[in-house]
């Protein structure tokens, strides 16, 4: 009876610490999204300053996910390996190094090593947080802390928005960036005295201890599934968009298409991450009340597919209409938190941080593909116009390069109703065990009669 009165206050505490735990990881995932966006406040700054022109700018805010990217999936087999902990209390200190030698930096070579840094460390940040997610949470509220972790990393990328841009123009970009290194040492010094790698008194699964260890193995596992692929494919289309405008392109599009301040473009790019804030939790959210993710994905990618060529080919646009797009524009994105939800639920327990690993890579890869393409489609339609030593580009010129943004949302619409299976939101490994189970037993039973009939 006593143990029966005390359950529910171990439970309470328990799931008091997995939020306090997870809380703490996704803040790495908010500070790596701030340190993503920067560069989409101070294009104007950083031609100046590092003098070059839209191709450079590209170039340069790109090698964040030159060292993002293909570190997605050791990033996966190290946390699998070593656990969270460690690993990004070391990592935010790296992101921290990167920005200060971006703050120092005066060319192209030295800016570039900084944002290299920077994705380099961030690259532990969200499959570190799902990776305590799944660890901590039951599986049932895996797809809707996806979405709360996404919130967060987009509070990260607003306040890398308006609050950044009044930041930037009243101390300078350089202080700004010395003032956000600051500060991601002192999130270094909290993740490691509060992040734990399980609960208390965690085993392993004894099925899949055996594979722990073979960083091949799990690697395998986790490419040899069709749907690792396909979902892969969704997310990449599905976030590249945002990678392209939310991230760097936007705001000097909306400053040169409707005339306003950076600070005001600034506020209306915000809204995209507003949208993906509030939509990620939610969409999360109705995925695991109906039981369904396709429905959800197919949904993202249609809203995408509505409201970015109105945004980018609309010439009479009010800016309420236009928050209201870049809001529905955001939501869009939330196909790509849920995404991991998909890709957790086709994996085995063992390899779910080698899963993420590279399904964030997928996500990720967009931005170092289309970053630079647009930097290099806008320098071939340009004119070659300068003002005060920076070059300007026109809103024919932004429209020339911006064409593959609907072109992803098309290529995720059809992955999504074509290629992506149904889980009903159940682990499928368990589902093929079963059914390896059933057949074992099947065959036992056809091997045996015949012999209890002689």
């Amino acid at each position: 009876m006593t143990n029966q009165k005390h359950q529910p206050i171990v439970q309470n505490k328990l799931t008091l610490l997995a939020i306090i735990v997870c809380c703490t990881a996704s803040l790495f995932y908010l500070y790596e999204f701030f340190l993503r966006v920067t560069p989409s406040v101070m294009t104007v700054d950083l031609m100046r300053a590092l003098n070059i022109k839209a191709a450079g700018l590209g170039t340069m805010a790109a090698f964040y996910f030159y060292a993002y990217v293909p570190m997605q999936i050791p990033a996966g087999l190290l946390i699998d390996r070593f656990g969270p902990r460690k690993l990004l209390s070391f990592m935010i200190a790296i992101c921290a190094l990167g920005a200060i030698v971006f703050g120092f930096s005066h060319d192209m070579f030295l800016a570039s090593s900084g944002r290299f840094l920077m994705g380099f460390g961030s690259a532990f940040a969200f499959v570190g947080a799902l990776v305590l997610v799944a660890r901590w949470f039951p599986p049932s509220y895996f797809a809707w802390a996806a979405g709360i972790t996404q919130l967060l990393g987009s509070v990260g990328a607003i306040v890398g928005q308006a609050p950044l841009a009044a930041s930037v123009e009243h101390l300078g970009w350089r202080n700004t960036i010395y003032m956000a290194g600051l500060i991601g040492l002192g999130l270094a010094l909290i993740t490691w005295l509060i992040v734990r790698d399980h609960p208390p008194k965690h085993r392993k699964h004894p099925l899949l201890s055996s594979e722990i260890n073979n960083e091949f193995k799990r690697l395998f596992l986790v490419l040899k599934k069709p749907q690792t692929w396909c979902v892969g494919i969704y997310a990449f289309c599905i976030w590249a968009p945002i990678s392209i405008f939310a991230t760097l392109w936007g705001i000097p599009y909306l400053v040169a298409t409707y005339h306003v301040s950076t600070q005001v473009a600034s506020m209306l790019s915000a809204t995209i991450w507003l949208g993906i804030a509030i939509g990620s939790p939610l969409v999360g959210w109705w995925s695991d009340k109906i039981g369904k993710r396709c429905l959800p994905l197919v949904v993202c990618a249609a809203l995408g597919l509505i409201s970015t060529p109105i945004i980018l080919y609309s010439s009479h646009l009010s800016i309420t209409a236009l928050y209201i797009l870049l809001f529905i524009f955001g939501v869009a994105a939330a196909g790509q938190s849920l995404s991991f939800a998909s890709v957790k639920e086709n994996n085995r327990p063992s390899i779910v941080g080698t899963a993420i690993g590279f399904n964030n890579m997928s996500v990720i890869a967009g931005a170092a593909i289309f970053q630079p393409v647009v930097g290099i489609l806008l320098n071939l339609h340009w004119d070659g116009k300068y003002v005060n030593q920076v070059p300007v580009y026109s809103v024919s010129d932004y429209r020339f390069a911006l064409f593959i943004i609907p072109v992803c949302y098309i290529i995720a619409l059809l992955v999504s109703l074509k290629m992506i299976k149904e889980t009903n939101c159940q682990p499928q490994y368990l589902i093929s065990l079963e059914q390896q189970s059933n057949l074992s037993e099947q065959v036992d039973t056809e091997v045996a009669e015949p012999i209890l009939q002689r």
